[in-house]
């Protein structure tokens, strides 16, 4: 049996609203609490990865001039590596996958949160801005079977436990950047200069064009077509194209 527990970080006057739950905490800044709860999940323990020595293939290749982490890295059977492909910890590649020259799979993403300091005075709340913390990707990459994933591509490691997965027999184009907790399902075709913006989530079969722009979240259905230079800002039905003006087209 899987044992799942929960708490509810919550602000002193917002507890009477929220009923029964799990857990309750109270913290005048309950963002900032989570994440330094996630900070030392991230670093202290193995909550959200068990590490292990790097597992290679025999049959893979790799090139010389490429870079594989002694740890946390599975390499598939018939894996190729292009010179000064990079990857780092916490990645998986499956069987028959291409990783071209210059790509790298597994890097820090890109999450940051203001440092607020919070005071009372006279009853009123002032907040000043102390620096600004980086936020530990614990996540991993996981990349199917038989992917292309060519030259200087960019794949993020997952920022919490759910991994950042591109699906079997997906192609990914060159400089295409793939960001923290995205979702690519089978047989996608991504052109080049296309950003896939964190927690993203595309459907099997989807073309996406070059330079186009998924935002944060936003769901691609199933076989849809994302023209060139397209910015997506919201959810994209199965079977749908979507132009630069984000209209939808049926098929």
């Amino acid at each position: 049996p899987v044992l799942a527990a929960f708490c509810v970080l919550s602000p002193i006057e917002l507890v009477s609203k929220i009923g029964a739950t799990a857990g309750l905490a109270t913290a005048a800044d309950p963002e900032r609490a989570f994440y330094r709860v996630h900070e030392y999940l991230a670093r202290e323990t193995n909550f959200y990865w068990r590490d292990f020595a790097s597992e290679i293939d025999p049959s893979a290749r790799i090139h010389p001039r490429a870079f594989v982490a002694e740890r946390g890295v599975r390499v598939g059977p018939r894996v190729v590596i292009e010179a000064n492909a990079t990857v780092l910890e916490r990645v998986s590649i499956g069987a028959d996958t291409i990783v071209r020259a210059g790509a790298v799979l597994g890097a820090e993403g890109f999450e940051f949160k203001a440092r607020a300091v919070h005071q009372h005075r006279w009853g009123k709340k002032a907040e000043t801005i102390d620096g600004v913390q980086a936020i530990t990707h614990a996540g991993s990459v996981v990349v199917g079977a038989r992917v292309e994933i060519q030259a200087n591509t960019v794949v993020d490691r997952a920022l919490f436990r759910r991994p950042t997965r591109i699906g079997n027999e997906s192609k990914i184009d060159n400089l295409v950047h793939i960001a923290h907790s995205v979702e690519i399902g089978e047989r996608c075709l991504i052109v080049a200069g296309a950003i896939i913006a964190g927690s993203a989530s595309i459907g099997d079969d989807v073309w996406i064009g070059p330079g186009a722009v998924v935002s944060s979240g936003v769901r691609v259905g199933d076989r849809a077509s994302v023209v060139l230079g397209t910015r997506v800002v919201r959810d994209v039905a199965a079977d749908s194209r979507v132009s630069g003006d984000l209209r939808v087209f049926p098929t």
